[in-house]
């Protein structure tokens, strides 16, 4: 079992690469959240965390809480005040929950080296979260009403959610089937610890 690094230097390389992950996870959740039908009041179809992932997974724990807090500031935006009645606590609990599963996902992934499973495992708990302030804080000022509707809120929004993590997890075993792929971010990572699924 290889080594948990907990201390990884940000090298330009791997901060420009942040951004460049961030942006497209900022741009696929303008695309979801704004362009594709609601599956209900307040809960439309978030991809941002397809950076998340992409940037967890060869940059480590540091690497993907940094993406997914920054991939969490426009969902949060738009689930606070545009798509649904967050407020303030999109801003805040969002960028705090994709962080949670972006440094997950790096976490896991030192460990596993297998993509679909870090990507499926890294969301508990961000869903655990989710659900945890839909039940114990939200309702102390005012919305939802009660626990037991933010309960059933929370169920929506994370099953919608597991979906989308699913989708995005079967979706980052292709791309690491690739050898191009793990060359290129291994020159960003040099000391990723991987091999393309193909080689495996």
């Amino acid at each position: 079992m290889p080594k948990l690094k907990t201390e990884r230097r940000l090298t330009s390389k791997a901060i420009a690469y942040i951004a460049i992950m961030a942006a497209l996870g900022t741009a696929l959740a303008i695309i979801t959240i704004e362009f594709l039908p609601s599956i209900a009041p307040g809960i439309d179809l978030d991809f941002s965390h397809v950076g998340t992932f992409l940037a967890a997974i060869p940059g480590g724990p540091l690497v993907g809480l940094i993406t997914g807090a920054i991939v969490g500031i426009y969902p949060g935006f738009a689930f606070g005040f545009t798509h649904g009645q967050l407020g303030v606590f999109g801003l805040i609990a969002l960028p705090f929950g994709k962080a949670l599963t972006g440094g997950f996902c790096g976490i896991i992934q030192r460990y596993v080296k297998r993509p679909l499973v870090a990507v499926t495992v890294s969301y508990i708990p961000e869903c655990f979260f989710t659900i945890w302030l839909f039940v114990n804080v939200m309702p102390l000022f005012g919305w939802p009403p009660d626990a037991a509707t933010g309960f059933v809120i929370a169920l929506g929004i994370s099953l919608k959610a597991w979906i989308e993590i699913l989708a995005m997890a079967f979706m980052m075993e292709i791309v690491f089937l690739s050898r191009g792929v793990v060359q290129l971010l291994r020159n960003i990572f040099p000391d990723w610890e991987f091999e393309s699924l193909s080689e495996l």
